[in-house]
């Protein structure tokens, strides 16, 4: 009994200091991999939009005020993808692999154009979260917490695979489907999230720790870029068209739609 309960205590004992290495880092820092599923609002009739899904890869970091705050940050690249659909005629034109834009425009010299009916959106994101981390102290090797803040989306690229009618002036055109279509001035630059989340850390040996969070992030900006939203008033770097009558002026038009996020990560932290 007497040589079980000093293996107990040894054992405690060095359960114990593990756990307090890694409570007593200032700083955490590692690699984060995660998978979201993209929950999108129309704010319009004229789309409708299914749920999407987002994988995602980079840095995390935590910066410890105290044993129970921290700062929880880091650098991330997601990868995003999700479907629309247009309940209304919506066209665009094209040239090769590149969509145009109003300021492309030419009605001397009309290019192909495309009804859409669908689209696939494939876009890329520099995320920088800043987050308010409330956490508890280690037990054994194990502490929880919980998250509250912002989620800042950066653009680096877009690409849309759109799917319905292509036709010139005269005539339809044998093509319902155009993939990989550079899509300048589709979505919107910055895409902001508030969120809250909460997780697990579980201490693997010394100073390095295993994290694992499941959050919600509502959207709270538009995810395609608006008229006027970079210069100005006007429509230059909008992409889609309707023709409310036939023979009527093209009318620029953008889809307004919000998206949230259910994000579950792991990181591994040292």
């Amino acid at each position: 009994m007497k040589k079980l309960l000093t293996l107990s205590l040894i054992v405690g004992l060095i359960f114990n200091a593990n756990a307090q290495d890694a409570s007593k880092k200032k700083v955490l820092a590692g690699l984060t991999l995660g998978g979201a599923i993209n929950l999108n609002d129309p704010q319009t009739n004229s789309i409708d939009a299914n749920a999407g899904g987002d994988f995602v890869v980079g840095m995390a970091l935590d910066w410890n005020f105290s044993d129970n705050i921290a700062l929880a940050t880091g650098i991330e690249f997601d990868f995003n993808r999700f479907r629309t659909s247009y309940n209304e005629a919506v066209y665009f034109d094209y040239r090769d692999k590149e969509i145009l834009q109003f300021k492309d425009y030419d009605p001397e010299n009309i290019e192909n154009d495309f009804l859409v009916n669908e689209r696939q959106h494939q876009s890329i994101y520099l995320s920088i979260p800043i987050m308010l981390k409330f956490q508890t102290n280690f037990m054994g090797y194990m502490r929880y917490y919980g998250k509250f803040g912002i989620r800042n989306s950066f653009m680096l690229s877009t690409k849309t695979n759109n799917f319905g009618q292509a036709f010139d002036e005269t005539e339809f055109l044998d093509i319902t489907q155009l993939d990989e279509m550079i899509s300048p001035g589709t979505m919107s630059i910055y895409k902001g999230a508030i969120g809250i989340s909460g997780g697990a850390e579980y201490n693997i040996s010394g100073n390095t720790v295993l994290v694992a969070e499941l959050g919600y992030y509502y959207g709270f900006t538009e995810i395609f870029q608006q008229e006027g939203a970079l210069v100005g008033d006007d429509q230059k770097n909008l992409s889609l068209y309707q023709i409310p009558e036939p023979n009527d002026e093209r009318v620029y038009y953008a889809p307004s739609m919000r998206q949230g996020q259910l994000l579950l990560k792991v990181s591994v932290l040292f």
